[in-house]
């Protein structure tokens, strides 16, 4: 692992939890490409966690948020961790792209977004954690040369 990084779960964190990833990933050589997919994945499920998470416990606080960051070979890993309500994106539906916009319900459309970015999207629930894992494929310097 490169680094772990924990925010609360407030929408005013999510940008700092971007500013530090991006931080990371260009310490090591990771393309502006794959740079800006991670932030748009980071946008997506932070706000998701922070919105469909649930009510905040008033006996333990406010929902936490983290991501474990690894390189392994030519893959960035990220594990993404929350103490919100359960949810699956895995179980999440292709939305109907072909409809009309205005016909189309809410949501869905950012967590397509990252199935079409990610090689690999894996979920499980343990205790009162939602463990999202999604795998990106990146050419860093040493696998360039």
């Amino acid at each position: 692992m490169l680094i772990r990084l924990i925010v609360p779960g407030e929408h005013a964190r999510v940008e700092d939890l971007n500013a530090s990833l991006e931080a990371v990933l260009a310490r090591h050589g990771v393309e502006q490409g794959v740079r800006d997919d991670v932030r748009l994945i980071v946008e997506e499920l932070a706000c998701n966690a922070i919105e469909h998470g649930g009510p905040d416990d008033p006996d333990i606080g406010q929902h936490e948020l983290s991501v474990d960051i690894a390189i392994r070979d030519d893959l960035l890993v990220l594990q993404f961790r929350d103490d919100g309500a359960p949810f699956n994106p895995t179980d999440v539906s292709t939305p109907d792209l072909d409809a009309d916009i205005e016909a189309r319900p809410l949501g869905g459309l950012g967590l397509y977004l990252i199935r079409q970015l990610a090689e690999e999207i894996t979920y499980r629930r343990n205790g009162d954690l939602n463990l999202l894992k999604v795998v990106l494929r990146v050419n860093t310097p040493e696998k360039q040369a």
